[in-house]
């Protein structure tokens, strides 16, 4: 039996950078694509990556449309200023109804420092796992959640 899985992410960003909250302009969205489950009997992966690049489990899944890479653009920063680290984390999984997807591997690329108006631009990628335990998908967008945290 196949079931139609519409597998796009939405994502929510909190930024902290010091002790302010910055500004998001979302160039391009991070999306785990649209995919046909066809297995869960193993944990299953669709990888984006940061170049745009992507990967997927063909036992566990038939594509329909592509994944792509978060871009976003963070504003209202500090003026030219070093970027030490940026760190990512999985705050909501990928939930719908049925079992969740995990978000693992999170990847990023971002400048060495912010511009001369105070943004950085930052590309997402990462991957989307099902959680193998033989139940099946149904049809549905699946909405997660990140973390991004600027150092200075």
């Amino acid at each position: 039996m196949r079931l139609l899985f519409l597998f796009i992410s939405i994502f929510y960003f909190h930024v902290f950078s010091g002790v302010s909250y910055a500004s998001i302009v979302t160039v391009q969205a991070l999306s785990f694509g649209e995919f046909v489950t066809i297995a869960n009997d193993a944990q299953y992966d669709i990888t984006v990556n940061t170049n745009g690049s992507y990967t997927f489990d063909a036992a566990g899944f038939i594509e329909l449309s592509a994944p792509q890479e978060g871009v976003y653009d963070f504003g209202g920063l500090a003026l030219n200023t070093a970027i030490a680290s940026v760190i990512i984390t999985q705050t909501a999984p990928l939930v719908g109804i049925g079992p969740d997807i995990n978000m693992v591997n999170l990847q990023e690329t971002h400048p060495g420092s912010t511009d001369a108006s105070g943004v950085a631009r930052i590309v997402i990628g990462g991957t989307a796992r099902t959680d193998g335990s033989g139940t099946l998908y149904v049809d549905q967008t699946l909405n997660g959640q990140l973390q991004i945290q600027i150092n200075f």
